[in-house]
């Protein structure tokens, strides 16, 4: 397979195009949110917004997506701030966000170490009663129920993408697994989304 840092780095230029309004689920919950908020797999910004009383950490692993949602920063006037890193060893203290964000980033992390890693490592970041929006892509939607679990996707002429397709059970049973709570789902056809809550005691 091919270095999905580097593939992500070749395309970014025309991922970002491709990839420019946020879901609307994704925006009505960064407006019930504010403080520090994290986006885990953040790519181009595509999800960046302006936070009541506080600011969004824009992360990735992909550093030409992150000079593209610095840019988009600085024209909208959005602040943020800009990590390079991969998910599963996230470079923050314990309990250090009030909300975060991993919209179809966590179905493009490699092996289930990583993505079990990507989970706990999640809930270490958030504080108590902190609340993440996860959004992964549907193995048994339309599109993709005749797909391998491990799908291998090219864009164009600049590489192939890893994602790895999830089970609504199974993506909530990792998360249930760390220790979160599950709140109610909002999914669409092709995506499985849910909010996870990191309990206050």
């Amino acid at each position: 397979m091919e270095n999905q840092e580097k593939v992500w780095d070749n395309i970014a230029e025309e991922w970002h195009e491709y990839k420019k309004m946020p879901p609307l689920n994704v925006v009505n919950f960064l407006k019930e949110h504010s403080g520090k908020i994290l986006d885990i797999g953040s790519g181009s910004g595509r999800n960046l917004a302006k936070i009541k009383n506080g600011i969004m950490y824009e992360l990735d692993f992909s550093k030409e997506m992150l000079k593209l949602a610095e840019e988009k920063s600085k024209e909208e006037k959005i602040p943020a701030e800009f990590i390079y890193s991969k998910s599963n060893k996230l470079p923050f203290e314990d309990e250090s966000f009030d909300a975060a964000i991993c919209v179809s980033a966590l179905h493009c992390v490699e092996t289930p170490k990583e993505r079990k890693e990507t989970v706990e490592e999640m809930y270490r970041v958030l504080k108590k009663g902190g609340e993440a929006f996860i959004g992964v892509w549907n193995h048994k939607s339309k599109r993709l129920r005749n797909s391998p679990r491990d799908k291998l996707i090219k864009w164009r002429d600049k590489g192939i993408r890893y994602y790895y397709l999830y089970e609504e059970d199974e993506v909530k049973n990792l998360f249930k697994e760390a220790g979160f709570e599950i709140i109610p789902n909002y999914n669409s056809e092709m995506m499985i989304n849910f909010i996870v809550k990191k309990p206050v005691q």
